[in-house]
């Protein structure tokens, strides 16, 4: 694994994540010397998914949480009509390192839009409500658990041909 790679936004641990299948956690720490060390890797795999992005959810100081948006395939791959193809959906979910426990678990997970691609971490805690921000083919969407969703659609220049798709392809975010 190690096509993509996020880190919870207080520094305290970071998930490793294939394309297919395997996702590990490593939890950050100091030790007396104040130097950095890494733990030993914890196990968030889910067997027959594809991985299409991850980043760290801002949760203020609770446990760890991680977004991965993911496609369950088992039942497609084990259909051999091809029918099942059309039915999967691809998923939004959230992964929890339990710090006490140092254990990693699926805390929380509700279907997206086929054509969803990235995810972009919302400032949570005291600077703001948290979740992930969705995009995909022409929209954007706010999502989180608890929380509707909030969509809008992807501005399109004037001369933009409406049979073309608008993809977001890179982000980034400023915190102050």
């Amino acid at each position: 694994p190690g096509q993509y790679v996020a880190c919870d936004p207080r520094g305290r641990a970071f998930m490793v994540a294939a394309v297919e299948k395997q996702k590990f956690v490593y939890v950050l720490n100091r030790d007396a010397s104040q130097r950095l060390t890494i733990g030993s890797p914890l196990e968030a795999h889910k067997p027959c998914a594809a991985c299409f992005d991850v980043c760290g959810v801002d949760v203020g100081f609770e446990n760890p949480v991680f977004a991965v948006l993911e496609l369950d395939y088992a039942d497609a791959d084990a259909d051999p009509s091809g029918e099942a193809v059309d039915e999967t959906e691809k998923m939004l979910t959230y992964y929890e390192l339990d710090l006490g426990l140092n254990h990693v678990a699926r805390r929380w997970s509700e279907p997206v839009s086929r054509t969803a691609n990235l995810l972009l971490s919302v400032p949570g805690g005291d600077d703001g409500p948290s979740g992930v921000v969705v995009c995909g083919e022409n929209w954007v969407a706010y999502k989180h658990e608890g929380h509707p969703e909030v969509r809008a659609p992807l501005p399109r220049r004037k001369d933009f041909p409406n049979e073309r798709g608008l993809l977001v392809t890179a982000r980034a975010a400023h915190r102050q």
